[in-house]
């Protein structure tokens, strides 16, 4: 009767309350709310550290491009401002004199001007993809500050920035300090991120090495000294635009 009883017993299994069903489904979304954060810094430090070598190459490169240029750096194009290199006549636009171009014999790929901190990579218009035009994504901006400059021109070539991030709305190839330190209109912000990579933004100095800098540190100079070159720029004036010289890169904050 034992043996029989032992057979045919059926075992009801307990099921959860809801009361434990809320405690499981809390404790979940507590570590949801706790873990999630931490993957999304994890995820952003690891676009960072990638930023960072992409600048670290093109340190490389620029100074390669000055070795076999006799020292000095590449000069600046535009359709309307003149160079240092010509302070006469504007040399135009081109894709061939674009800076990134100049050094690209030196780089080993463009795709190195592309941040994957920059959601927006906006491309030069010569560079857009359209109507045949070749497409390179473009997250740097140059220093005009040290444009067509000699490395015998540069004191501390540690200390000052040749290319950092732009803000993915622009496509501006170049920063004009002290002016692009500051909104570029009332509306609109800087063309430069200064906190694109959580309170601040990777930089390539003149000297080839790259690291990060806080925008606390970058703005504790209404001109962004010693970083921003304006110092070189009182001592190798930029020349001025002919028939318009109200084209300035100098700010209220930040006087000639």
């Amino acid at each position: 009767m034992s043996v029989w009883m032992n057979r045919y017993t059926f075992f009801v299994r307990k099921a959860f309350s809801l009361i434990e069903l809320l405690v499981v489904i809390a404790i979940i979304a507590i570590l949801a709310a706790i873990l999630f954060p931490v993957f999304a810094r994890a995820k952003e430090s690891a676009k960072k550290t990638m930023c960072l070598s992409h600048q670290r190459q093109m340190g490389i490169a620029l100074t390669l491009y000055r070795d076999d240029a006799d020292g000095v750096n590449f000069f600046f194009s535009h359709s309307v401002d003149p160079s240092r290199a010509n302070p006469m006549v504007p040399f135009g636009v081109t894709r061939e004199n674009r800076w990134w171009n100049q050094i690209q014999p030196y780089a080993k790929s463009l795709a190195i001007l592309a941040s994957p901190s920059d959601s927006g990579q906006r491309p030069h218009p010569l560079e857009d993809g359209q109507a045949g035009r070749p497409l390179v994504k473009r997250s740097y901006v140059a220093n005009r500050a040290l444009e067509n400059l000699s490395e015998s021109s540069v004191e501390f070539p540690a200390n000052i920035v040749h290319v950092t991030l732009k803000n993915g709305i622009y496509d501006d190839s170049w920063f004009e300090p002290p002016k692009n330190l500051y909104n570029k209109t009332a509306t609109t912000p800087p063309v430069l991120a200064l906190t694109l990579q959580g309170s601040g933004v990777n930089m390539t100095y003149f000297d080839g090495h790259a690291k990060w800098m806080s925008q606390g540190q970058a703005l504790s100079d209404p001109c962004g000294e010693p970083w921003s070159g304006v110092s070189l720029m009182r001592l190798y004036p930029i020349p001025a635009t002919p028939g318009n010289p109200s084209r300035t890169m100098w700010h209220a904050n930040c006087p000639n």
